[in-house]
């Protein structure tokens, strides 16, 4: 969403089950401010997340990028891929709880569609708040902002809090869109040597890129003991 009377700031708002981060950006995309916002919003009404949200965000910003983690998804290549059938797709994999809305994010330089859940007071509570702006699956945006098309072999790993959302491209081409759980360091580097010797993406060719490590060194630390990692931005 653009708003053409407002400041030339970009806002980006990460929404997962402990709460919210807000991230302001300048026009050449370098972080401004960041800041973490503690609350229940999957269990919250949608009044109660417009008043929180709300207090927030009451500055205009040139642009709101809204990125909203969930465990349930699933790629689906644009080619069989029609919206009457999202739930449907969805359900292959995943079961889809009532007050659960389906969401999906179209990805044009894959040839792929992202259908994911959200809790249905978050959609309608983000319509109210930010009206004609997309939501975006935490997946879906590290594939579209970190992931470029390229011919070699590659691992691109967001760290969560406890878990680690994982792409994996062979020879350019993707082969693996996954999250997975971690409790410790050995967790982290065993799902990480697991997915490179499963898909036979070579060791020592593939490039490893970690994302969000900054709170956690440990991670990189122990994984970098067995492949080498490349400058993550």
């Amino acid at each position: 969403m653009e708003n053409t009377t407002g400041n030339s700031y970009n806002l980006s708002i990460r929404i997962n089950s402990d709460g919210f981060s807000l991230s302001v950006f300048d026009e050449s995309e370098s972080l401004i401010s960041a800041q973490h916002v503690s609350a229940t919003l999957f269990t919250l009404s949608s009044e109660e997340i417009v008043k929180i949200v709300g207090a927030e965000t009451q500055l205009n910003y040139h642009n709101i990028k809204l990125i909203c983690e969930s465990d349930k998804y699933i790629f689906i290549p644009t080619p069989i891929f029609t919206p009457e059938k999202a739930t449907d797709f969805l359900t292959f994999q995943h079961k889809k709880e009532k007050n659960e809305r389906v969401v999906c994010n179209t990805i044009p330089a894959w040839e792929t569609v992202n259908t994911f859940t959200i809790p249905a007071t978050l959609e309608q509570a983000l319509s109210r708040l930010f009206p004609g702006t997309s939501i975006e699956h935490q997946v879906s945006w590290l594939l579209t902002n970190k992931i470029k098309p390229q011919t070699g072999n590659s691992v691109s790993i967001w760290v969560r809090q406890k878990k680690m959302d994982i792409i994996a491209l062979k020879e350019g081409k993707l082969q693996l869109l996954n999250s997975f759980n971690y409790q410790t360091p050995e967790d982290f580097t065993y799902h990480t040597l697991n997915i490179i010797e499963q898909l036979s993406l070579e060791i020592e060719k593939c490039k490893v890129f970690i994302y969000n490590v900054e709170k956690k060194p440990e991670l990189k630390m122990l994984l970098e003991k067995y492949v080498t990692t490349e400058n993550s931005y």
